[in-house]
């Protein structure tokens, strides 16, 4: 995901660490929730370290080939355990409803990027050629 016109693995770090932040923020304001900083990092660190752990098993930001396929299973493996380290660890309830929810916000905001990305990178490269 690397090289001219295109987002450097670092950007692409941040985006989707910052997509993992958003669906916190939302959750917290949707539900009127009203907890400290800690409460937000207690919600936050099992998605965080779910889906970098995910990354790194699928390789999404180091291999090369088949980058939709990596972020598509990125986004369901690093959900899932994200699921059960907030189970495991903090003790605080999954419904199947919050774990559904957090994968469709995860995925439509990590692989939404992209796409806005590679559109963007494309309509460059286009205009770039006239």
């Amino acid at each position: 995901m690397t090289g001219p016109g295109r987002i450097t693995r670092r950007v692409a770090v941040l985006l989707d660490a910052g997509a993992l932040v958003a669906f916190v923020a939302i959750g917290r304001t949707n539900h009127h929730l009203h907890g400290s900083g800690g409460w937000f990092l207690t919600v936050l660190w099992p998605f965080v370290v779910g889906w970098f752990a995910a990354a790194a098993a699928t390789g999404l930001y180091t291999a090369g080939s088949a980058p939709w396929r990596r972020a598509g299973a990125t986004c369901l493996l690093g959900v899932t355990l994200a699921l059960v380290l907030r189970v495991a660890v903090t003790g605080r309830s999954t419904p199947v409803v919050f774990g559904l929810v957090a994968l469709a916000f995860v995925s439509l905001a990590t692989l939404g990027w992209r796409v806005v990305a590679r559109v963007v990178t494309g309509a460059v490269r286009t205009s770039a050629s006239l």
